[in-house]
Protein backbone atom coordinates (compact mmCIF):
# COMPACT_ATOMS: atom_id res chain seq x y z
CA UNK A 1 0.00 0.00 0.00
CA UNK A 2 1.48 3.36 -1.31
CA UNK A 3 0.71 7.18 0.07
CA UNK A 4 -0.32 8.82 -2.91
CA UNK A 5 1.99 11.73 -4.46
CA UNK A 6 0.23 14.78 -3.42
CA UNK A 7 1.74 16.81 -6.05
CA UNK A 8 0.08 14.76 -8.81
CA UNK A 9 -3.15 14.62 -7.13
CA UNK A 10 -3.92 18.25 -6.66
CA UNK A 11 -2.79 18.50 -10.44
CA UNK A 12 -5.29 16.03 -11.41
CA UNK A 13 -8.08 18.19 -9.24
CA UNK A 14 -6.42 21.27 -11.48
CA UNK A 15 -6.70 19.20 -14.70
CA UNK A 16 -10.43 19.22 -14.63
CA UNK A 17 -12.96 22.07 -15.83
CA UNK A 18 -14.99 21.14 -12.81
CA UNK A 19 -17.97 24.10 -14.01
CA UNK A 20 -18.48 21.84 -17.22
CA UNK A 21 -16.68 18.43 -16.19
CA UNK A 22 -18.87 15.14 -16.99
CA UNK A 23 -19.18 11.99 -14.74
CA UNK A 24 -15.93 10.52 -15.41
CA UNK A 25 -14.29 14.19 -15.18
CA UNK A 26 -16.42 14.58 -11.32
CA UNK A 27 -15.35 11.45 -10.32
CA UNK A 28 -11.44 11.54 -11.00
CA UNK A 29 -11.87 14.81 -8.73
CA UNK A 30 -13.47 13.28 -5.86
CA UNK A 31 -10.71 10.51 -6.58
CA UNK A 32 -8.07 12.34 -6.19
CA UNK A 33 -9.24 14.81 -3.35
CA UNK A 34 -10.26 11.75 -0.88
CA UNK A 35 -6.84 10.49 -1.86
CA UNK A 36 -5.34 13.66 -0.75
CA UNK A 37 -7.22 14.63 2.09
CA UNK A 38 -6.46 10.61 3.54
CA UNK A 39 -2.52 11.94 3.42
CA UNK A 40 -3.34 14.86 4.96
CA UNK A 41 -5.23 13.24 7.32
CA UNK A 42 -1.74 10.58 8.18
CA UNK A 43 0.47 13.83 8.23
CA UNK A 44 -2.16 15.68 10.63
CA UNK A 45 -2.46 12.58 13.23
CA UNK A 46 1.69 12.51 12.73
CA UNK A 47 1.78 15.65 14.25
CA UNK A 48 -0.51 15.46 17.04
CA UNK A 49 0.87 12.55 17.92
CA UNK A 50 4.00 14.64 18.43
CA UNK A 51 2.22 17.15 19.90
CA UNK A 52 0.80 14.75 22.58
CA UNK A 53 4.61 13.70 23.22
CA UNK A 54 5.41 17.35 24.15
CA UNK A 55 2.28 17.57 26.51
CA UNK A 56 2.85 14.15 28.68
CA UNK A 57 6.79 14.84 28.56
CA UNK A 58 7.41 19.06 28.44
CA UNK A 59 4.23 20.42 30.08
CA UNK A 60 3.37 21.69 26.34
CA UNK A 61 -0.56 22.70 25.86
CA UNK A 62 -2.64 19.86 25.32
CA UNK A 63 -3.14 18.87 21.62
CA UNK A 64 -7.16 19.21 21.23
CA UNK A 65 -6.38 22.91 22.54
CA UNK A 66 -3.52 23.58 20.11
CA UNK A 67 -5.71 21.82 17.60
CA UNK A 68 -8.75 24.26 18.50
CA UNK A 69 -6.03 27.46 18.06
CA UNK A 70 -4.13 27.28 15.93
CA UNK A 71 -6.19 24.99 13.10
CA UNK A 72 -9.74 26.57 12.90
CA UNK A 73 -11.68 23.90 14.14
CA UNK A 74 -14.15 23.59 17.35
CA UNK A 75 -12.87 22.28 20.93
CA UNK A 76 -15.25 19.17 20.23
CA UNK A 77 -13.42 18.59 16.81
CA UNK A 78 -9.99 19.07 18.41
CA UNK A 79 -10.67 16.58 20.82
CA UNK A 80 -11.61 14.33 18.21
CA UNK A 81 -8.20 14.50 16.39
CA UNK A 82 -6.27 13.74 19.34
CA UNK A 83 -8.41 10.75 19.84
CA UNK A 84 -8.11 9.58 16.25
CA UNK A 85 -4.13 10.18 16.60
CA UNK A 86 -4.19 7.92 19.72
CA UNK A 87 -6.71 4.84 18.21
CA UNK A 88 -4.02 4.74 14.96
CA UNK A 89 -1.35 3.37 17.80
CA UNK A 90 -3.30 0.78 18.61
CA UNK A 91 -4.20 0.09 15.13
CA UNK A 92 -0.89 1.00 12.41
CA UNK A 93 -2.51 -0.89 9.64
CA UNK A 94 -5.32 1.46 9.79
CA UNK A 95 -2.89 5.04 9.27
CA UNK A 96 -0.84 3.27 6.64
CA UNK A 97 -4.93 3.01 4.65
CA UNK A 98 -5.71 6.28 5.38
CA UNK A 99 -2.75 7.64 4.18
CA UNK A 100 -2.99 5.86 1.09
CA UNK A 101 -6.98 6.74 0.72
CA UNK A 102 -8.50 3.82 0.71
CA UNK A 103 -10.53 4.63 4.05
CA UNK A 104 -11.42 7.65 5.38
CA UNK A 105 -11.21 9.87 8.74
CA UNK A 106 -14.13 8.88 9.76
CA UNK A 107 -13.68 5.00 9.68
CA UNK A 108 -11.00 5.85 12.29
CA UNK A 109 -13.06 7.74 13.80
CA UNK A 110 -16.15 4.96 14.15
CA UNK A 111 -13.45 2.59 15.54
CA UNK A 112 -12.52 5.23 18.09
CA UNK A 113 -16.04 5.71 19.11
CA UNK A 114 -16.67 1.92 19.04
CA UNK A 115 -13.86 1.22 21.09
CA UNK A 116 -13.62 4.25 23.85
CA UNK A 117 -15.26 2.53 26.46
CA UNK A 118 -14.10 -1.04 26.52
CA UNK A 119 -12.34 -2.80 28.99
CA UNK A 120 -8.66 -3.60 27.58
CA UNK A 121 -8.74 -7.04 27.90
CA UNK A 122 -11.73 -6.36 25.16
CA UNK A 123 -10.15 -4.13 23.07
CA UNK A 124 -6.99 -6.65 22.86
CA UNK A 125 -9.00 -9.17 21.84
CA UNK A 126 -10.46 -6.07 19.17
CA UNK A 127 -7.51 -5.41 17.83
CA UNK A 128 -6.27 -8.88 17.75
CA UNK A 129 -7.93 -8.47 14.63
CA UNK A 130 -7.02 -5.71 12.84
CA UNK A 131 -6.65 -7.08 9.24
CA UNK A 132 -10.49 -8.21 9.47
CA UNK A 133 -11.32 -4.64 10.85
CA UNK A 134 -9.38 -3.15 8.04
CA UNK A 135 -11.13 -5.19 5.30
CA UNK A 136 -14.39 -4.02 6.81
CA UNK A 137 -13.59 -0.57 6.86
CA UNK A 138 -11.95 -1.00 3.17
CA UNK A 139 -15.61 -2.07 2.04
CA UNK A 140 -18.14 -0.46 4.79
CA UNK A 141 -19.11 3.25 5.21
CA UNK A 142 -18.20 4.48 8.48
CA UNK A 143 -21.75 4.30 10.10
CA UNK A 144 -21.84 0.65 8.79
CA UNK A 145 -18.20 -0.04 9.83
CA UNK A 146 -18.89 1.40 13.34
CA UNK A 147 -22.25 -1.12 13.72
CA UNK A 148 -19.81 -3.79 12.54
CA UNK A 149 -17.02 -3.11 15.19
CA UNK A 150 -19.98 -2.69 18.02
CA UNK A 151 -20.99 -5.44 17.26
CA UNK A 152 -17.77 -7.68 16.91
CA UNK A 153 -17.06 -6.39 20.74
CA UNK A 154 -20.16 -7.08 21.93
CA UNK A 155 -19.84 -10.80 21.30
CA UNK A 156 -16.29 -10.41 22.86
CA UNK A 157 -17.54 -9.35 25.93
CA UNK A 158 -20.68 -11.72 25.55
CA UNK A 159 -17.94 -14.55 25.90
CA UNK A 160 -15.46 -12.74 28.20
CA UNK A 161 -17.50 -11.73 30.47
CA UNK A 162 -19.41 -15.21 31.09
CA UNK A 163 -17.07 -17.23 31.71
CA UNK A 164 -14.93 -14.47 33.93
CA UNK A 165 -17.59 -13.51 35.95
CA UNK A 166 -18.24 -16.99 36.75
CA UNK A 167 -14.62 -17.51 37.43
CA UNK A 168 -14.59 -14.58 40.02
CA UNK A 169 -17.54 -15.75 42.12
CA UNK A 170 -16.58 -19.01 42.24
CA UNK A 171 -12.71 -17.41 43.71
CA UNK A 172 -14.44 -14.60 45.64
CA UNK A 173 -13.30 -14.98 49.59
CA UNK A 174 -12.75 -13.59 52.67
CA UNK A 175 -11.13 -15.44 55.82
CA UNK A 176 -9.71 -13.89 59.06
CA UNK A 177 -7.23 -15.49 61.70
CA UNK A 178 -5.83 -13.79 65.08
CA UNK A 179 -1.36 -13.15 65.01
CA UNK A 180 -0.99 -14.51 68.21
CA UNK A 181 2.58 -12.40 68.14
CA UNK A 182 0.46 -9.06 67.80
CA UNK A 183 -2.65 -9.83 68.94
CA UNK A 184 -4.43 -8.47 65.59
CA UNK A 185 -6.91 -10.17 63.75
CA UNK A 186 -5.72 -10.68 59.97
CA UNK A 187 -7.89 -11.38 57.36
CA UNK A 188 -7.47 -12.16 53.27
CA UNK A 189 -9.66 -11.83 51.03
CA UNK A 190 -10.75 -11.88 46.76
CA UNK A 191 -13.74 -10.64 45.48
CA UNK A 192 -15.42 -10.43 42.52
CA UNK A 193 -15.43 -6.81 40.67
CA UNK A 194 -19.05 -6.11 41.75
CA UNK A 195 -18.46 -6.85 45.35
CA UNK A 196 -15.15 -4.82 45.59
CA UNK A 197 -17.09 -1.37 44.12
CA UNK A 198 -19.42 -2.20 46.59
CA UNK A 199 -17.07 -2.50 49.33
CA UNK A 200 -14.37 -0.43 48.49
CA UNK A 201 -16.52 2.67 46.89
CA UNK A 202 -17.80 3.73 50.12
CA UNK A 203 -14.89 3.12 51.75
CA UNK A 204 -12.45 5.10 49.78
CA UNK A 205 -14.99 8.16 49.58
CA UNK A 206 -14.71 7.36 53.83
CA UNK A 207 -11.79 7.85 53.60
CA UNK A 208 -11.69 11.07 52.18
CA UNK A 209 -13.62 12.06 54.89
CA UNK A 210 -11.68 11.25 57.60
CA UNK A 211 -8.86 13.31 56.13
CA UNK A 212 -10.71 16.38 55.95
CA UNK A 213 -12.01 15.74 59.47
CA UNK A 214 -8.38 15.17 60.80
CA UNK A 215 -7.04 18.43 58.85
CA UNK A 216 -9.75 20.38 60.33
CA UNK A 217 -8.87 19.19 63.87
CA UNK A 218 -5.42 20.05 63.42
CA UNK A 219 -4.02 16.67 62.51
CA UNK A 220 -0.62 17.61 61.08
CA UNK A 221 -0.69 14.06 58.91
CA UNK A 222 -4.40 14.81 57.68
CA UNK A 223 -2.94 18.25 56.68
CA UNK A 224 -0.01 17.26 54.70
CA UNK A 225 -1.41 13.99 53.38
CA UNK A 226 1.04 11.74 54.67
CA UNK A 227 -1.65 9.78 56.76
CA UNK A 228 -1.23 6.16 56.34
CA UNK A 229 -4.17 5.51 53.94
CA UNK A 230 -4.35 2.00 54.00
CA UNK A 231 -5.12 2.35 58.33
CA UNK A 232 -7.25 5.08 57.83
CA UNK A 233 -9.34 2.05 54.94
CA UNK A 234 -9.58 0.00 57.97
CA UNK A 235 -11.02 2.54 60.12
CA UNK A 236 -13.85 3.69 57.67
CA UNK A 237 -15.04 -0.16 56.79
CA UNK A 238 -15.83 -0.73 60.19
CA UNK A 239 -17.10 2.72 60.71
CA UNK A 240 -19.62 1.85 57.67
CA UNK A 241 -20.48 -1.60 58.20
CA UNK A 242 -21.38 -0.60 62.09
CA UNK A 243 -23.50 2.31 60.61
CA UNK A 244 -25.13 -0.28 58.16
CA UNK A 245 -26.50 -2.45 61.41
CA UNK A 246 -27.50 0.40 63.25
CA UNK A 247 -31.32 -1.54 63.28
CA UNK A 248 -29.33 -4.08 65.39
CA UNK A 249 -26.44 -2.98 67.30
CA UNK A 250 -27.33 0.66 68.14
CA UNK A 251 -24.57 3.25 68.29
CA UNK A 252 -23.50 6.62 67.54
CA UNK A 253 -26.58 8.85 66.45
CA UNK A 254 -27.31 11.14 63.87
CA UNK A 255 -28.32 14.85 65.33
CA UNK A 256 -28.67 17.72 63.57
CA UNK A 257 -28.53 21.00 65.89
CA UNK A 258 -28.94 24.53 64.38
CA UNK A 259 -27.92 27.10 66.26
CA UNK A 260 -26.47 30.78 66.40
CA UNK A 261 -23.10 31.77 67.58
CA UNK A 262 -24.33 34.22 69.97
CA UNK A 263 -26.87 32.14 71.48
CA UNK A 264 -24.14 29.49 72.20
CA UNK A 265 -21.36 31.96 73.38
CA UNK A 266 -23.79 33.47 75.84
CA UNK A 267 -26.24 30.67 76.25
CA UNK A 268 -29.13 33.27 75.87
CA UNK A 269 -32.09 33.30 74.10
CA UNK A 270 -33.16 36.19 72.45
CA UNK A 271 -35.49 37.28 70.05
CA UNK A 272 -32.90 36.84 66.97
CA UNK A 273 -31.75 33.64 68.28
CA UNK A 274 -31.83 30.05 66.78
CA UNK A 275 -31.39 27.00 68.78
CA UNK A 276 -33.53 23.93 67.43
CA UNK A 277 -33.08 20.52 65.82
CA UNK A 278 -33.37 19.89 61.98
CA UNK A 279 -36.81 19.64 61.63
CA UNK A 280 -37.73 22.59 63.66
CA UNK A 281 -37.91 21.66 67.53
CA UNK A 282 -36.77 24.53 69.75
CA UNK A 283 -33.89 22.96 72.43
CA UNK A 284 -31.79 24.63 75.07
CA UNK A 285 -28.87 26.70 74.26
CA UNK A 286 -27.25 24.17 77.26
CA UNK A 287 -28.19 21.42 74.96
CA UNK A 288 -26.23 22.65 72.00
CA UNK A 289 -23.49 23.09 74.50
CA UNK A 290 -23.50 19.69 75.34
CA UNK A 291 -23.86 18.17 72.28
CA UNK A 292 -20.69 20.15 71.10
CA UNK A 293 -18.32 18.52 73.05
CA UNK A 294 -18.51 15.21 71.07
CA UNK A 295 -20.24 16.54 68.05
CA UNK A 296 -18.88 17.65 64.44
CA UNK A 297 -19.25 21.17 63.95
CA UNK A 298 -20.00 23.17 60.38
CA UNK A 299 -19.67 26.99 60.40
CA UNK A 300 -21.93 28.06 56.97
CA UNK A 301 -22.19 31.89 56.50
CA UNK A 302 -25.60 32.58 54.42
CA UNK A 303 -26.33 35.71 52.84
CA UNK A 304 -28.91 37.98 53.77
CA UNK A 305 -31.57 35.90 52.36
CA UNK A 306 -30.72 33.09 54.21
CA UNK A 307 -28.54 30.70 51.34
CA UNK A 308 -25.38 29.32 52.08
CA UNK A 309 -22.63 30.89 50.22
CA UNK A 310 -19.34 30.52 52.02
CA UNK A 311 -18.51 27.78 53.91
CA UNK A 312 -15.00 28.08 54.35
CA UNK A 313 -12.69 25.31 55.13
CA UNK A 314 -15.47 22.79 56.37
CA UNK A 315 -16.82 21.87 52.80
CA UNK A 316 -14.88 20.63 49.94
CA UNK A 317 -17.60 20.88 47.57
CA UNK A 318 -19.64 23.65 45.89
CA UNK A 319 -23.30 23.71 47.34
CA UNK A 320 -26.10 24.48 45.08
CA UNK A 321 -26.33 27.91 45.44
CA UNK A 322 -22.59 28.49 44.62
CA UNK A 323 -22.86 26.51 41.40
CA UNK A 324 -25.95 28.02 40.52
CA UNK A 325 -24.12 31.74 40.81
CA UNK A 326 -21.04 29.98 38.66
CA UNK A 327 -23.64 28.90 36.05
CA UNK A 328 -24.87 32.07 36.23
CA UNK A 329 -21.00 32.98 34.54
CA UNK A 330 -20.61 29.92 32.87
CA UNK A 331 -22.03 28.89 30.25
CA UNK A 332 -19.36 25.80 29.61
CA UNK A 333 -15.61 24.85 30.91
CA UNK A 334 -13.62 28.37 31.99
CA UNK A 335 -10.59 26.99 30.32
CA UNK A 336 -10.72 28.99 27.13
CA UNK A 337 -12.31 27.47 24.22
CA UNK A 338 -13.10 24.52 25.90
CA UNK A 339 -17.15 23.18 24.79
CA UNK A 340 -17.90 21.08 27.46
CA UNK A 341 -20.98 21.68 29.33
CA UNK A 342 -21.65 23.64 33.16
CA UNK A 343 -23.61 20.46 34.02
CA UNK A 344 -20.05 18.35 33.22
CA UNK A 345 -17.77 20.39 34.99
CA UNK A 346 -15.90 20.25 38.26
CA UNK A 347 -15.40 23.11 40.72
CA UNK A 348 -11.62 23.86 40.77
CA UNK A 349 -10.12 26.07 43.73
CA UNK A 350 -7.96 28.38 42.67
CA UNK A 351 -6.40 28.15 45.75
CA UNK A 352 -5.92 24.55 46.22
CA UNK A 353 -8.31 22.71 48.98
CA UNK A 354 -5.08 21.36 50.36
CA UNK A 355 -3.28 24.74 50.42
CA UNK A 356 -5.91 26.09 52.12
CA UNK A 357 -7.58 27.46 49.55
CA UNK A 358 -11.79 28.25 50.86
CA UNK A 359 -14.99 26.91 49.22
CA UNK A 360 -15.80 30.64 48.12
CA UNK A 361 -17.16 31.92 45.22
CA UNK A 362 -13.90 33.90 43.85
CA UNK A 363 -12.35 31.20 44.37
CA UNK A 364 -13.75 28.39 42.35
CA UNK A 365 -13.90 27.86 38.39
CA UNK A 366 -15.48 25.13 36.34
CA UNK A 367 -13.09 23.04 34.65
CA UNK A 368 -13.77 19.90 32.86
CA UNK A 369 -12.40 16.51 33.84
CA UNK A 370 -9.52 17.26 31.16
CA UNK A 371 -8.99 20.68 31.98
CA UNK A 372 -8.67 19.62 35.61
CA UNK A 373 -6.31 17.38 35.59
CA UNK A 374 -4.34 19.83 33.25
CA UNK A 375 -4.39 23.26 36.23
CA UNK A 376 -3.41 19.72 38.97
CA UNK A 377 -1.54 16.99 37.57
CA UNK A 378 0.15 19.32 34.89
CA UNK A 379 1.58 21.96 36.65
CA UNK A 380 -0.14 24.95 34.75
CA UNK A 381 -0.95 28.07 36.63
CA UNK A 382 -4.50 29.74 37.04
CA UNK A 383 -4.50 33.06 38.00
CA UNK A 384 -8.54 34.45 38.92
CA UNK A 385 -8.96 38.81 39.00
CA UNK A 386 -12.14 39.40 40.98
CA UNK A 387 -13.42 40.62 37.60
CA UNK A 388 -13.13 36.88 36.56
CA UNK A 389 -10.38 37.58 33.99
CA UNK A 390 -8.85 34.14 33.66
CA UNK A 391 -5.06 33.96 32.87
CA UNK A 392 -3.88 30.00 32.27
CA UNK A 393 -0.11 29.90 32.28
CA UNK A 394 1.66 26.50 30.94
CA UNK A 395 4.34 25.13 33.43
CA UNK A 396 7.48 26.97 32.39
CA UNK A 397 5.59 30.49 33.30
CA UNK A 398 4.15 31.56 29.76
CA UNK A 399 1.03 32.69 29.47
CA UNK A 400 -0.83 30.33 27.20
CA UNK A 401 -4.12 32.61 26.83
CA UNK A 402 -6.71 35.38 28.88
CA UNK A 403 -10.09 34.75 28.85
CA UNK A 404 -13.37 35.88 30.64
CA UNK A 405 -16.38 34.00 31.65
CA UNK A 406 -18.70 32.76 28.60
CA UNK A 407 -21.57 34.57 29.51
CA UNK A 408 -21.84 38.18 28.43
CA UNK A 409 -20.86 40.66 30.89
CA UNK A 410 -24.23 42.53 30.63
CA UNK A 411 -25.71 38.88 31.83
CA UNK A 412 -23.69 38.83 35.03
CA UNK A 413 -22.91 41.43 38.00
CA UNK A 414 -20.01 43.37 36.84
CA UNK A 415 -17.45 43.82 40.02
CA UNK A 416 -16.64 47.34 41.27
CA UNK A 417 -13.47 49.08 39.81
CA UNK A 418 -11.94 48.60 43.33
CA UNK A 419 -11.71 44.96 43.12
CA UNK A 420 -10.80 44.83 39.29
CA UNK A 421 -6.58 43.76 38.95
CA UNK A 422 -6.42 41.53 42.70
CA UNK A 423 -5.27 38.20 41.79
CA UNK A 424 -5.48 35.10 43.55
CA UNK A 425 -3.17 32.40 42.24
CA UNK A 426 -2.90 28.72 42.22
CA UNK A 427 0.58 27.27 43.03
CA UNK A 428 1.72 24.31 40.72
CA UNK A 429 0.80 21.33 41.82
CA UNK A 430 3.80 19.28 43.47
Amino acid sequence: MSSPDPAAELAAIFAVDVAAADPTGCATVLGATRRLRGFIDQVEAGVTRRMIELHEHQGAAPAADVHARTGGVSSAEGKRKERRSKTLDEAPSFEDALGAGEIGAEHVDALANATAKLDDDVKDQLFDREDDLLDDARRLSPEEFGRSVRDLARVIERDNGIERATRQRKSTFLSRKTNTATGLVEGRFAFHPELASKVFGPVDRHVGTLIAEGAAAGDPACRDRSVDRNRLAAEALGDLVAAGNQHLHPGTGDVTLIADADTVATGDLGDESVCETADGCGVAPATVRRAMCNARVTVVFVDEHGVPVSVGRTARHANRAQRRALRAMYRTCGFAGCDVPFDRCEMHHIIPWEQGGPTDLDNMIPLCSRHHHVAHEGGWTLELALDRTLTIRQPDGQIFTVSEPDVPPQRRRRRSGAETGRVRERQPAA
